[in-house]
């Protein structure tokens, strides 16, 4: 271990050996410069810090006093009067009305005029009042009303109901074409139906009714069918066309089918 000798000279510095080397002598000297340093920013952040002021003395309170502080008494409230009623109002005192004793008959037997009531004459009942008739005015509007009443009318005139006529008196135009229905055949329906048409003003079936049922409702159904799509001839009356009831019936046959 190498051991490193200072002296002292001049300004308080130092002076290494001479028998050390030259890297010895500049380690020292950093190391030094390097202790100054340390020591002055030390000082330095020293006396930038913010003295401390010194603890304040404590401030000693007496509450205790020997002051007795008397208080006012409080103040009454005020009373007012109580205010006079007012006097009530005299009665005005009404005087009783002297009554007039009752005269006294003298006496004497009552008499007979006396005991007469009087009766109220009964009041005459009027004659009824017998209406006398008006005065005939010979006006205009009179004299209209009763040719107005013999005037015609010009309401037309409501048709008569259609007439049942026979079967002859009506030709058709399209025959009626009955149709036997699948079913009718398996089973074997057959029969015939009797109905009664409503011939229109235009030769059409305006209403067919079943007035002898052939025992199937399948027939009957397809009998009324074929009536409606037949066409008639009009029935004329007086050359003017009218609506009848025409019988006709329909017969369904298995072997003429």
């Amino acid at each position: 271990m190498v051991l490193t000798q200072f002296s002292l000279a001049g300004g308080g510095g130092y002076t290494p050996r001479a028998d050390l080397s030259r890297n010895q002598r500049w380690t020292l000297t950093a190391v030094a410069v390097l202790l100054h340093g340390m020591v002055a920013a030390v000082v330095w952040h020293a006396s930038k810090l913010p003295a401390v002021p010194p603890d304040p003395a404590p401030l000693m309170v007496s509450l205790i006093t020997d002051d007795v502080v008397q208080l006012a008494p409080p103040t009454p409230p005020k009373l007012e009067p109580p205010k006079p009623e007012p006097a009530p109002k005299p009665v005005a005192q009404v005087a009783p009305q002297k009554t007039q004793p009752p005269v006294l008959a003298a006496n004497r037997p009552p008499q007979p005029k006396d005991m007469q009531v009087p009766v109220a004459a009964p009041e005459p009942t009027p004659a009824p009042a017998v209406p006398t008739p008006a005065p005939v005015q010979n006006t205009p509007a009179a004299a209209a009303a009763p040719a107005a009443s013999a005037a015609p009318s010009t309401e037309p005139a409501v048709p008569p109901p259609p007439k049942t006529l026979p079967s002859s008196a009506v030709r058709f135009l399209v025959k009626p074409q009955p149709i036997y229905s699948p079913a009718s055949l398996e089973l074997g329906e057959s029969g015939t139906v009797t109905m009664l048409i409503l011939v229109d003003e235009q030769g059409r079936a305006k209403e067919v009714k079943v007035t002898k049922s052939s025992g199937y409702p399948r027939l009957d159904r397809a009998a009324v069918a074929a009536e409606n799509a037949a066409r008639f001839q009009p029935y004329l009356e007086a050359g003017v066309p009218r609506s009848v009831w025409v019988p006709h019936s329909i017969t369904f046959n298995l072997e003429e089918r």
